[in-house]
């Protein structure tokens, strides 16, 4: 994927040469606010939080019903940090009901098809099998978003993905191929550990239905679990302005410029 900043970005093992003026950045976006159990900023609860978490919308890989959110763990401690779970807070139950994440033939389906449309848009005046040549070179780029998924797939719901985490289905075997499984980097995929010192990046895709009625989507509450099961929130932005997705609903705003 392409980050927004950068002198050199670093996607799927390879380093890229960009033409913006900024350099690559570790966060992903503002750094996220500790929060009490109500949602409200909370001095207590930052002192108590191990790691510090930002978010940041992927513009160069929204659609009209998808986007992209990059999330950043960053660990100042220096002891390892294993997160156990992430849980997700949109802000109101019809904002958690009414979002949908992609998994397995869907996820990639996704990836193919963005990457694809990206290459077009790249692909200035180029013959149809350069423009099939650029296509899979991206597509390969993105690859880490299928890898490991089955053929299986569907759209999960915010309640599947939370029951699911709280059955640890990670264990379970080939006869519940039918519950959302997630893999690689992706947000949902299990435990992760965040070395003392630096940083662990995890990715989450978010499908929203053409519903008029469903307001922008551009903040989340997210509550991590440790291993030592204590549970830390955060309040999130994640809002991009150059981003297809909810450009109906949402108001152009200001872009990240935090440094590394």
């Amino acid at each position: 994927m392409l980050l927004h900043s950068s002198c050199v970005a670093w996607t799927s093992g390879v380093f890229l040469l960009l033409g913006s003026a900024r350099c690559a950045q570790i966060a992903s976006g503002p750094q996220g606010t500790s929060v009490d159990t109500l949602g409200r900023p909370s001095v207590e609860a930052a002192k108590a939080a191990p790691l510090k978490v930002s978010a940041g919308e992927i513009s160069t890989m929204s659609s009209r019903y998808f986007g992209e959110l990059e999330f950043t763990f960053e660990n100042p401690g220096g002891k390892w940090i294993r997160v156990e779970q992430v849980v997700l807070d949109f802000g109101s139950e019809q904002n958690n009901q009414a979002v949908y994440f992609p998994w397995g033939a869907q996820l990639k389906s996704w990836a193919d098809a963005t990457s694809q449309r990206n290459a077009i848009k790249d692909a200035n005046a180029a013959t149809a099998l350069a423009l099939i040549g650029v296509g899979g070179a991206l597509v390969s780029a993105t690859a880490p978003r299928g890898a490991g998924l089955r053929k299986l797939g569907g759209m999960a719901s915010l309640a599947a993905v939370m029951t699911m985490l709280a059955a640890n289905v990670e264990a379970q075997t080939d006869a519940a191929d039918s519950k959302p499984r997630f893999g690689g980097d992706h947000l949902f995929a299990g435990p992760f550990d965040v070395p003392p010192g630096l940083f662990v990046k995890r990715w989450l895709v978010i499908n929203t239905p053409d519903q008029p009625a469903l307001k922008c989507l551009a903040s989340v509450i997210l509550t991590y679990t440790l291993a030592d099961k204590t549970s830390h929130r955060v309040a999130l932005s994640f809002r991009s302005p150059g981003s297809q997705w909810q450009q109906d609903v949402c108001p152009q705003e200001g872009s990240f410029s935090g440094e590394p």
